[in-house]
């Protein structure tokens, strides 16, 4: 009998060890979650935004790009879609070593991953947006 229990105790420390390949630490990996999850995920990020400041994040979508004339400025994003694709949600995100635009970002539509750290940025009208700050973006 004794046998049988250690032999359930190798199996599950197998099932449930972490590839130490695997050194990347995220507080929320979006990129590993149903549509669904991330809409709900994301929604709350949107909503109380100070409980994720400073978290660590990742995720996968569709890049985005808009030029705000008024500020003069362009603001990056990362779509995702549900499964439906009917869903979108998406935050922007500042990539940590500058890039000129467009030569050295991926076309808009193109899939891509994002990770970074969660803040808040806000504006002149006393409003403000969830933002990835720090970030490193890569093509898929």
């Amino acid at each position: 009998m004794p046998q049988i229990i250690f032999a359930v105790l190798i199996l599950c420390a197998a099932l449930f060890a972490k590839d130490p390949s695997d050194t990347k630490k995220y507080d929320i990996d979006l990129s590993r979650m149903s549509g669904t999850m991330v809409y709900g995920q994301v929604n709350q990020m949107v909503m109380y935004p100070q409980k994720y400041i400073g978290k660590h994040i990742r995720m996968k979508g569709i890049f985005s790009s808009y030029y705000d004339e008024e500020l003069e400025r362009r603001f990056y994003g990362c779509v995702i879609q549900d499964a439906l694709a009917c869903c979108s949600q998406g935050l922007a995100f500042e990539v940590a070593i500058p890039r000129r635009y467009p030569k050295e970002y991926p076309a808009e539509g193109d899939l891509i991953t994002v990770e970074g750290d969660f803040d808040y940025e806000k504006d002149e009208g006393g409003g403000g947006f969830p933002i990835i700050r720090k970030a490193t973006l890569s093509n898929q």
